[in-house]
C-alpha cells in the first residue's frame, strides 16, 4: 500500500475483427441465445412462425449462402420502409452488395435472410428475433471492423503489471449489428513512458484449476452438429 509504479512500456495493436456470414437454423439459435436469452427450441418456432407470415426465408437450413436470385436489392428496398433499418439499407444499397457467405450450402434453400415485407405486428420475442436476423443479414454486406488494444506495463519494484484497454476504432459490419454485439469498449487514459502511477492497493489471488464449462442450449446444438 503506497507504493507508487512506474510505466515502463505502452504498446498498442489493431486487429480486423471478419464480416459475419448469412444464418444458418444453427447459427440463428446460437446467437438468439447469446443475445437475446432465447433457447433453440423456442427460437425455431419464432423462426417458423415468421416464415409462415412471409416475413423471412424458410429456417430449416443448413445454407450460408445468399444467391443472387433472392433479389438482394429489392429486399434492401423493402428494408428501407422501415424506419428502423432505412438508414442501415440504404447505406449497403448504395455500395456494391456482395455478402460475404459462409462455406455451408443446403441443395434445398438458401440462408435465412428477411423477405423485407413489413411487419405490421409482433410479439416481444418475435420482434427481437426478427430484428436479429434483419441485422445479421445487413451485417454481411458490411467491411470488416478495426479494434485496437493498449497494453500498459507498469513497474512496481520490479514486478511488471499490465493494464489493458480495446476499443473501436473503425466501425465496419459493427454498426449494422450493434443492438447484438456485446463488446467492451475500454479507453486507457492518456499516458506516456517515465509516468508515475500510484498504486492504492494490491490484491493476491489464490486460485484452482477451474472446471471446464457445462453445456448451454446454444453449445450442445453446436456440438450436436458437429
Amino acid at each position: 500500500k503506497g507504493k507508487d509504479g512506474k510505466l515502463a512500456d505502452i504498446s498498442a495493436k489493431q486487429f480486423s475483427v471478419a464480416v459475419p456470414v448469412p444464418f444458418d437454423l444453427t447459427t440463428l439459435q446460437t446467437e438468439a441465445y447469446r443475445s437475446l436469452g432465447i433457447n433453440p427450441k423456442q427460437t425455431l418456432e419464432i423462426a417458423q412462425n415468421l416464415y409462415l407470415e412471409s416475413y423471412i426465408s424458410y429456417p430449416r437450413t443448413s445454407s450460408q449462402k445468399i444467391p443472387k436470385t433472392v433479389g438482394i436489392p429489392q429486399i434492401l428496398s423493402n428494408l428501407t420502409k422501415n424506419k428502423e433499418y432505412t438508414e442501415l439499407a440504404k447505406k449497403i444499397l448504395s455500395g456494391k452488395m456482395i455478402p460475404n457467405e459462409g462455406k455451408k450450402t443446403d441443395p434445398a434453400h438458401p440462408s435465412i435472410f428477411p423477405t423485407g415485407l413489413y411487419p405490421k405486428v409482433l410479439d416481444g420475442r418475435e420482434k427481437k428475433v426478427y430484428d436479429l436476423i434483419v441485422r445479421r443479414f445487413l451485417s454481411v454486406f458490411g467491411e470488416p471492423a478495426t479494434r485496437e488494444t493498449v497494453t500498459l506495463k507498469i513497474d512496481v519494484e520490479k514486478e511488471i503489471f499490465l493494464a489493458k484497454g480495446t476499443r473501436t476504432v473503425k466501425k465496419g459490419w459493427h454498426q449494422f449489428y450493434q443492438p447484438h454485439l456485446k463488446l467492451e469498449e475500454q479507453t486507457l487514459p492518456e499516458a506516456k513512458i517515465g509516468d508515475t502511477v500510484n498504486i492504492k492497493e494490491i490484491i493476491k489471488h489464490d486460485k484452482e484449476t477451474q472446471p471446464p464449462k457445462r453445456f448451454s442450449p446454444a453449445s450442445l446444438i453446436k456440438e450436436l452438429e458437429k
